[in-house]
């Protein structure tokens, strides 16, 4: 055998090899939600604006849907479906979540970034003072989805602070086809080779502040790797911003686009 026929015939494998790996990084798992009664809140409480619920293993919530939706259930006004964006809070901070993350999407100028149909915003607060058990939330939050057909399934999108936000990309590993996309700001999670290998079929959002200490010097590897792993994904870094959850309004590393207009897109 000639020695360019030799090259190929070593090179062709290597090349499909990594054809087929690099395939499979991108592979998102089908979206199957299934009913589960542990997670399904018997009535839901109007608050204003939110419907209120406990589901039977614990989990209180609050649910915001656009008023392009008439009652829950419907579909919103011309057809169609709603993404979902779920709203994870920090340690000690369920009393606050509501108004000071699920408040953010919910504002109308937000809900226009959406399209005409808005979005549903969904703030599941934790059992005691932090999360944990990204199995069980999972399953919270596709049953939610089951609960209210107005939303779709396969646009669904996690936002979380601090100690949120480690748990946002814990649930985001853990089940790869529950997010589309994920948004963390402050958060210090360090994810294992395994994780990250699932993680490439999320789309990332991570900010930190080099004087966040402790926080920066955890997460900022894991959050450097993910917008270098994960399609569209950002990474943005401060240098004096503290700890701080992502706005709306923040810019990210690609001219003018802002947080929300990175969120709109990856949930079309």
């Amino acid at each position: 055998m000639s020695v360019p026929r030799r090259i190929a015939a070593i090179a062709l494998p290597i090349l499909a090899f990594l054809a087929l790996a690099g395939l499979a990084l991108r592979y998102r798992p089908a979206v199957s939600p299934e009913y589960d009664p542990a997670y399904w809140a018997k009535e839901e409480a109007r608050s204003g604006d939110w419907l209120q619920g406990v589901t039977p293993a614990g989990i209180a919530y609050a649910l915001y849907l656009p008023a392009s939706l008439e009652s829950p259930g419907e579909s919103p006004e011309g057809g169609g479906s709603v993404p979902l964006i779920a709203v994870f809070h920090g340690s000690n901070q369920k009393d606050v979540s509501r108004e000071r993350f699920g408040s953010l999407f919910a504002d109308p100028a937000a809900q226009a970034a959406f399209g005409p149909a808005g979005a549903a915003v969904l703030v599941p607060l934790s059992r005691t003072d932090y999360f944990s058990d990204p199995a069980s939330y999972a399953r919270f939050i596709e049953n939610v989805a089951l609960r209210h057909p107005a939303i779709d399934p396969r646009r669904i999108a996690g936002y979380g602070f601090s100690q949120g936000a480690a748990f946002v990309m814990e649930l985001a590993m853990a089940r790869p086809a529950l997010f589309r996309a994920a948004a963390a700001g402050s958060s210090y999670y360090e994810a294992s080779a395994a994780e990250l290998f699932a993680a490439a079929r999320v789309r990332f959002y991570c900010a930190l502040s080099r004087d966040d200490k402790g926080i920066f010097e955890q997460g900022a590897f894991t959050a450097k790797l993910l917008s270098r792993i994960c399609p569209d994904s950002r990474y943005v870094e401060y240098e004096n911003r503290g700890h701080f959850p992502i706005g709306l309004r923040d810019t990210g590393p690609r001219g003018g686009e802002t947080f929300i207009d990175w969120l709109a897109e990856s949930l079309r």
